[in-house]
């Protein structure tokens, strides 16, 4: 991607696309292929995005994940976001289960 404050950090099968605004990064997606999780590349991407927002004025990070997405919502609690909100049945699955949307957020300096 070429723009301004959008980063895409890539590595062994996974990547995070966030976009730094001013001095607040949202991660917009963490993707990793199943044959290359619990190997720590996408706490590894994660790390290096964290760091490359932080070394261009970077101040906050935030993102959201579905309640019901456990590996994620470990990830990102080792990586020291904390929740700060929470949508109600954002999220609807093709089987008609309904979870909540986590705003977690990280303070980057």
């Amino acid at each position: 991607m070429q723009q301004p404050g959008v980063f895409v950090i890539s590595r062994s099968q996974c990547f995070v696309l966030g976009r730094l605004v001013v001095d607040e990064l949202e991660i917009l997606t963490v993707a990793c292929a199943p044959s290359h999780q619990k190997q720590g590349h996408a706490r590894t991407v994660m790390l290096n995005l964290l760091n490359r927002a932080a070394c261009n004025g970077g101040l906050w990070s935030f993102l959201e994940v579905a309640s019901d997405n456990i590996p994620a919502i470990s990830l990102y609690k080792g990586l020291g976001f904390a929740q700060v909100g929470l949508r109600k049945g954002y999220y609807k699955r093709i089987d008609g289960a309904i979870f909540d949307a986590l705003l977690l957020r990280k303070n980057l300096i």
